[in-house]
């Protein structure tokens, strides 16, 4: 690990393959805080290595870019390819990962996702009408319900339904 890795994983920009948001300045290192900030908001009883988790889980995004979604979803034998990748990366800078719960990684997962909605409803909230971001509501809205936190998400998400 060198400082200078650590600097430079943060610097991948995200949002460059999707046409609506290619135009906005997201970089990882961003966005990774605000995921991390939004487990300890929602969960504060959030392990130190979940959060730790959290702020470096797209720092392999330096090896691959940053995959749309919709790539992910299409095919996920390339996705499934590429987070290897991304997670061998991370361990060359920050070493063996910690264990994390599958709870721990269904949150993670829900910030991250909570992050792109709220990117992209700053950004260009003209697009959430079509490309996927209904449905992408609509599980927010069903995790935040089933992570028992909508009453912390209930204003952001139900205008957006």
């Amino acid at each position: 690990m060198t400082i200078e890795a650590i600097f430079r994983a943060g610097f991948v920009r995200r949002w460059h393959s999707n046409p609506d948001l290619a135009h906005t300045v997201d970089r990882v290192d961003g966005h990774s805080a605000r995921v991390a900030k939004f487990l300890m908001y929602l969960w504060p009883e959030s392990r130190v290595e979940a959060i730790k988790a959290a702020l470096l889980h797209d720092d392999g995004e330096i090896s691959v870019g940053d995959m749309s979604f919709t790539l992910k979803r299409r095919r996920p034998d390339i996705a499934h390819g590429l987070d290897q990748i991304e997670a061998a990366h991370i361990n060359e800078i920050w070493g063996s990962p910690d264990v994390m719960t599958s709870c721990e990684l269904m949150r993670i997962k829900f910030c991250d996702r909570l992050d792109a909605f709220l990117w992209a409803r700053q950004h260009a909230p003209q697009v959430l009408d079509g490309d996927g971001w209904p449905e992408a509501i609509q599980h927010l809205v069903e995790q935040s319900v089933n992570f028992c936190v909508m009453h912390k998400t209930r204003d952001l998400l139900e205008a957006s339904e």
